[in-house]
């Protein structure tokens, strides 16, 4: 499996945390507190002393132990990959964080209007709900086993199980589980993700350019994912392969040609335009197609046109 950017980096700082809270820190205790550091990075109710405005930040890559860790990163691993290359590294960054800060915004309301008792809150789980939310808007066909249910299950119908399970167990269960930032994330993953791609959508029928993105943005809503970015399958790949084929010749080209100046320069000048489509199809895989140039944006429209014509 290939991690993205973005997935990759928040994967180290979730285990260096880790590291820091159950092996170093406890070595090292601060005026005889050996939990120190879960104690600063943890999010405090509102109304206690130990509350700071960094915590809705610093919480999500805290956890509760090796399996709180294990599940949740093995989640993100597998969907955050496509939520990642749905919509660039920037812009899942944003979108991770804003999860994980609504999850717990929504978990504190619950427990300010009574619903439930004030708690200290650690986890990614908040933030990974949200990254289940938006791969199940963007693929909700994609179908998965889960241990022990014998039959696949559509995404779609998965996140909606899973919000009507934790929306009832946040009402009813007693336990330490904050089951209402998980809901949160469930939210807010889904709005964010709605918005954004009402967003692309919008820029794309205002530049009249949306040949190239339509079939990973908007059509990707009815198929499934298949893990096609690990394969090397996906839609980046499919369109690079494609703007890149003129460079391998199905015919054996004839000495007369190669030795011919005028067709030297046409292949010539051919490769470029292909290099430079490349290039700006990985910018669009690493950070989108909304970070285009204008004039990255035309050259992409007038290579479409040419493949069309």
């Amino acid at each position: 499996m290939r991690i993205t950017p973005a997935v990759k980096v928040i994967l180290i700082l979730n285990l260096v945390f880790y590291v820091l809270a159950y092996w170093v820190t406890p070595m090292v205790p601060l005026d005889g507190y050996t939990d120190w550091f879960t104690n600063f990075n943890a999010l405090h109710p509102v109304q206690s002393e130990g509350f700071a405005v960094y915590q809705y930040v610093t919480y999500m890559f805290m956890h509760g132990g090796f399996l709180h860790l294990f599940w949740n990163m093995w989640a993100l691993m597998i969907f955050g990959n496509a939520v990642e290359q749905q919509m660039g590294t920037k812009q899942f960054w944003i979108f991770y964080l804003v999860s994980g800060v609504g999850s717990a915004l929504l978990n504190q309301f619950m427990s300010f209007i009574g619903i439930m008792p004030p708690t200290f809150l650690v986890g990614a789980s908040g933030a990974i709900y949200g990254v289940m939310a938006a791969a199940a808007f963007f693929f909700p066909n994609a179908k998965l086993f889960i241990i022990p249910i014998p039959f696949p299950i559509k995404l779609k119908w998965l996140v909606a199980g899973y919000f009507v399970l934790e929306f009832g167990q946040g009402l009813f269960a007693v336990d330490r589980v904050a089951h209402f930032a998980h809901v949160g994330g469930l939210v807010v993953g889904l709005i964010y993700a709605l918005v954004w791609w009402q967003i692309q959508k919008s820029r794309q029928n205002r530049t009249g350019y949306n040949q190239w993105t339509s079939s990973s943005t908007y059509n990707s809503r009815s198929n499934s994912y298949s893990g096609s970015y690990d394969k090397g399958e996906g839609f980046f790949s499919k369109m690079k392969e494609t703007f890149s084929g003129s460079r391998k010749p199905k015919m054996k080209v004839t000495e007369v040609r190669e030795t011919n100046a005028a067709d030297h320069a046409y292949n010539e000048r051919k490769r470029q335009e292909n290099d430079e489509i490349d290039r700006i199809l990985d910018k669009i895989r690493k950070n989108g197609y909304q970070n285009l140039t204008e004039e990255e944006k035309a050259k992409l429209f007038d290579a479409s046109k040419k493949m069309n014509s």
